[in-house]
């Protein structure tokens, strides 16, 4: 059952996972998602600043196999908003631009502090 003001992704996903840890892993886990909130928290990027600031903060250009294509970005953009951790700026009809919305900004705090655990554990 849907809550009031609860998008349709998290109401589909909370009926899959019963803790809420593990939907909070899945919302925020796998490659570059976590990267993504963590370069937002500055303000508004658009869809290519974004792209290249999560791409040079998590590859190793000498040992990486793979990028961060332009579809898998979109991917998780589209995700992210359906989450609603994002916001989706519209600029000049063609343009937009992506920003953390009040439920993104919450997550900082959580991201920071394993930003701060892995620099210290590994």
């Amino acid at each position: 059952m849907i809550q009031a003001g609860q998008s349709k992704a998290i109401s589909k996903l909370k009926n899959q996972v019963a803790c809420p840890v593990e939907l909070a892993l899945r919302i925020l886990g796998g490659k570059w998602r976590g990267s993504i909130l963590y370069q937002l928290k500055g303000g508004p990027l658009r869809f290519n600043e974004l792209k290249y600031r999560v791409q040079d903060a998590v590859v190793d250009y000498e040992g990486a196999d793979n990028y961060l294509t332009n579809k898998v970005l979109s991917g998780h953009l589209k995700e992210l908003l359906e989450f609603e951790l994002l916001d989706k700026l519209e600029e000049n009809g063609d343009r937009a631009s992506y920003k953390l919305s009040a439920k993104g900004e919450s997550v900082i705090p959580i991201l920071l502090d394993l930003f701060y655990w892995g620099e210290s554990q590994f």
